[in-house]
């Protein structure tokens, strides 16, 4: 969605973007999920501009927007504190375990001890990816944008100020375009095309998985669909497990972070982990027994990158989103172009470059 979004706001602005596509890209294969819950004030205004943009392509188009609430459960003193500072800067409420069935669910697990409270967050969303990304690309393509849809970018070479970008097309052949403004946002390969141009980024990729159930009934609080539930503790090799109940069909759709990033980057693409399914089953089960009976519709995995955002317009860089693509990518791209044309923008943008400090989330990852 990162390289999506740069194709449309550059449209917009009359630059006339080739957008070179090859695959589905991470954003495909997200849950679908934005918060402004994170531990940094700036990514946090990040998250509210995106959640304007996700508003207005809605009145658009429908892509299945709908407000939810963000449920980050404490286990522990650190966790709290963590949560509990994020207060300072987005909507959210603390809550006490007695409140879960209450607040969160009533078919949450009454017996289970494992928090004490749960951070609930306000103006978080869903929106299905598919129609975002179709929209998004649409908007572009409506504004003089040309999308390359399975062609592979093959070489990058700069010359002076000219870049000379070499890519095979979907007929087999290799097509030159030289232009001023190239910029990666490959994702799992943007480190590969970063080094062409003798740039070290010290990305790398790392492996996500993730699953969707049947659909259910809805199992939130005052007969809405269930909000995205968190658990951030590192535990069997994973430091969270979240997932939410799309409102759209009633589906629960979730994944897992590995708590060792470097331990997931050798796994194979195609193969979801014996690790992965059986902590989620036990973590989403320990907080809905009723789920216990409910199969998978599918599991899949893909890579985000990892260890630090990257956006920086002199280098023609927009990658390493640690998987906030989906949440945080689109007001990025639009400050990206605000930047190309000499527009203002907001200090922290000037740290995701591959020189600033960057944007390091750590608690809310």
């Amino acid at each position: 969605i990162a390289g999506s979004s740069l194709f449309r706001y550059m449209a917009e602005a009359g630059m006339k973007p080739y957008l070179i596509n090859d695959g589905l890209g991470s954003s495909w294969r997200n849950i679908a999920g934005g918060r402004p819950a994170f531990s940094l004030p700036a990514l946090a205004d990040i998250a509210k501009h995106n959640l304007e943009i996700f508003s207005k392509l809605n009145d658009r188009h429908s892509i299945d927007l709908k407000l939810i609430k963000y449920v980050g459960f404490v286990h522990d003193q650190a966790t709290f504190d963590s949560l509990d500072m994020s207060r300072n800067w987005s909507d959210a409420r603390m809550v006490e375990k007695r409140d879960f069935r209450k607040e969160i669910s009533p078919y949450f697990n009454p017996s289970l001890d494992l928090y004490s409270h749960a951070l609930i967050t306000n103006d978080c969303w869903q929106a299905n990816p598919g129609l975002t990304m179709d929209l998004v690309r649409e908007i572009g393509r409506e504004n003089g944008g040309k999308v390359l849809e399975n062609t592979r970018l093959v070489d990058v070479q700069k010359e002076g100020n000219e870049y000379r970008v070499i890519v095979l097309t979907p007929d087999k052949e290799y097509a030159e375009y030289r232009t001023e403004i190239f910029i990666n946002a490959l994702g799992a390969e943007a480190d590969k095309f970063a080094r062409k141009l003798g740039i070290e980024t010290g990305l790398y990729p790392v492996k996500h998985q993730a699953f969707i159930t049947k659909r259910l009934p809805m199992l939130g609080k005052d007969g809405a669909n269930l909000d995205m539930l968190i658990d951030r503790r590192k535990y069997k090799g994973f430091s969270a497990v979240y997932g939410q109940q799309l409102a759209e069909t009633g589906q629960i759709i979730g994944c897992a972070s590995p708590a060792i990033d470097a331990t997931e980057t050798d796994k194979n693409l195609k193969i979801n982990s014996r690790e992965f399914i059986e902590i989620a089953t036990e973590i989403f089960t320990n907080w809905i027994p009723q789920l216990s009976g409910v199969g998978f519709q599918a599991v899949w995995s893909g890579y985000y990158i990892e260890p630090r955002y990257i956006v920086d317009p002199e280098l023609g860089l927009f990658t390493g989103m640690r998987g906030h693509g989906f949440m945080l990518s689109q007001y990025i791209a639009k400050l990206y172009v605000d930047y190309l044309q000499g527009k203002e923008v907001p200090e922290y943008f000037h740290d995701l470059k591959l020189s600033g400090k960057g944007l390091s989330e750590q608690a809310f990852k």
